[in-house]
């Protein structure tokens, strides 16, 4: 997919103080992203692909009887509030730098700073969990599964081998968010066609998948996966000894209704779906980033993501089949398979083509350096906010000839690596996934307190802003910060009631990294305040103006 042709650089009229206190006059990295680039952006976090390999099944053996469509029908409002928290907000102040910049402006700098100290952690965390995705649920398996179709015992034993190294998680990983960054700093034009291209291989992998299921019966897939697995489990019975098995391990593949189940199955779907806010970090470089289309897209990713995931889940339960998809997921797959039962795989068994697995397991594969990239964009666009205010060098925004801020992303890829090798040595698959989002929930909440509280403490912003529509006399804005804030809550505490399947095993050293992060950004903004004292800037006349874009 080509994009249209990218808007100039934006030249900045503003002159530098002796002080330094803009950081720049154009350097180029202002450059206009359009409105469908944009919604891929926030399309991207939430990605059916995502969730749909990356646990969806294995939670029904966690969970027995919860209701994925039910679950996922709670995630939507969910959704929806962290979305027009950010949007709206984002609209008032269209500059990049996400929640520092809006949590900065509305509330005080210093919270501002907690915020984007935590918004980048989580980043950091969710950039480990891509890098340990990559090679565990995307690349691994991915060669098992066409080494088992193609009957190549080499490709069988890659695919086990980098699953079970910590040499080899770490080195692909780490060279999966090195490709990432280079998509980053490949300069606007050039990032978003790599950026839509990727995009549209993604989902044709899951677009492809569907279309094989809904042509496929479900008595058809138990014939097909029953020919294919006979090769290597030697049973024409496969499919059906699967979920045998499951039942002798004590797993319900048939339980019914659980109310209580299905809270966890939507905190777990949450984890995925409540992410369409990414394109508020590129605030002021999306055209008609001021108007209520800003908001109204984020929210039409998120919700259109988890309606589809919705769409794909029950077909793929209808041709694989309910019970199957618990009971393989639930620890039951044939151990003769060594790979997991994900949708692309179960699709290119079914099929039995080694060309066809191929091509949907490529076009999967390259989720996770496509999301790696959009979450890197996050601490680039802060570490430029910071130098635009005066607390960080001006060194840090030097970009290249396209506009591409070369020495932000060294940083974010930097920090990245270092987070990942901690992950693969010392935190689990799930557990660094949990982190990212608790952590991150804290920053969505000071997003959500600022959009509650901006028509009073910010009034000249709020009625200068696109919409000052309110809903039976409060402001629409205020409502969505209210519903951003207990969606935080909300999840915090069903995270807290389900630690064990969470992976909340050691609560001590996650409040202690959090503590950290937090004191962090606290000691950040006195000694950042001092200093710029001391040169003659006060800090709190910069941060009662939005800064130049």
């Amino acid at each position: 997919m080509s994009e249209p042709a990218v808007a100039p650089p934006t030249v900045e009229t503003t002159t530098a103080d002796p002080s330094g206190l803009f950081a720049r006059n154009a350097t180029g990295l202002v450059r206009g992203i359009s409105p469908k680039s944009s919604i891929i952006i926030n399309l991207i976090p939430g990605h059916p692909a995502q969730s749909l390999a990356a646990g969806f099944f294995f939670v029904f053996a966690l969970f027995p009887g919860g209701n994925y469509l039910l679950g996922l029908a709670l995630v939507i409002p969910l959704s929806l509030a962290i979305s027009y928290a950010f949007g709206l907000l984002t609209q008032m102040i269209p500059r990049s730098g996400g929640d520092y910049m809006l949590v900065s402006r509305v509330i005080h700098p210093g919270v501002g700073l907690v915020s984007s100290f935590c918004m980048t952690l989580a980043g950091l965390f969710s950039n480990a969990f891509f890098g340990l995705a990559f090679v565990t649920v995307g690349l691994g398996p991915g060669l098992v599964g066409v080494g088992l179709v193609d009957h190549s015992h080499t490709l069988v034993n890659w695919g086990t081998t980098i699953q079970g190294s910590n040499g080899w998680k770490f080195g692909l990983g780490a060279a999966m968010m090195c490709v990432s960054a280079l998509i980053l700093a490949s300069g606007w034009r050039w990032t978003l066609r790599i950026q839509n291209t990727l995009f549209w291989m993604v989902s044709a992998s899951v677009i492809i998948s569907v279309i094989v299921a809904i042509f496929t019966s479900h008595g058809a897939f138990v014939d097909n996966f029953n020919h294919f697995a006979r090769g290597y489990t030697h049973s024409s019975s496969t499919y059906q000894n699967t979920i045998a098995s499951a039942h002798k391990s004590g797993i319900d593949t048939t339980p019914p209704f659980s109310f209580k189940n299905t809270i966890p199955i939507m905190g777990f779907f949450a984890t995925f779906s409540i992410f369409s806010y990414w394109s508020t970090f590129v605030g002021g470089e999306v055209r008609q980033a001021s108007t209520m289309k800003m908001a109204n897209n984020m929210a039409f990713a998120g919700v259109l993501g988890i309606v589809v995931v919705g769409i794909c889940a029950a077909l793929f339960f209808h041709t694989f089949g309910t019970q199957f998809m618990i009971a393989a997921n639930g620890g039951s797959f044939p151990s003769q398979l060594p790979t997991t039962p994900t949708f692309f795989f179960l699709t290119g068994a079914s099929v039995g083509s080694t060309i066809f697995l191929i091509v949907i397991t490529l076009c999967y594969v390259v989720y996770w350096p496509l999301i790696c990239y959009v979450s890197m964009i996050q601490p680039t666009r802060m570490i430029f906010a910071y130098a635009f205010d005066g607390i960080l060098p001006n060194g840090v925004t030097k970009t290249t000839r396209t506009g591409a801020p070369y020495v932000a992303t060294i940083v974010a890829l930097v920090l990245s690596v270092a987070v990942f090798l901690w992950a693969v040595n010392s935190a689990g698959f799930l557990q660094i996934l949990v982190y990212a989002t608790l952590v991150q929930l804290i920053a969505m909440g000071l997003v959500g307190l600022s959009a509650l509280i901006v028509p009073w403490a910010k009034p000249d912003l709020y009625r200068a802003s696109a919409t000052t529509r309110k809903f039976l006399g409060i402001p629409v804005v205020s409502i969505a910060g209210a519903g951003a804030i207990a969606v935080a809550v909300i999840i915090w505490v069903l995270y807290f009631s389900y630690k064990t399947q969470f992976g909340l095993t050691d609560l001590g050293r996650m409040f202690g990294i959090f503590g950290a992060t937090i004191g962090a950004a606290i000691v950040y903004y006195f000694v950042a305040r001092g200093i710029r004292r001391s040169q003659g800037v006060d800090l709190d006349l910069v941060y009662s103006e939005i800064p130049p874009e």
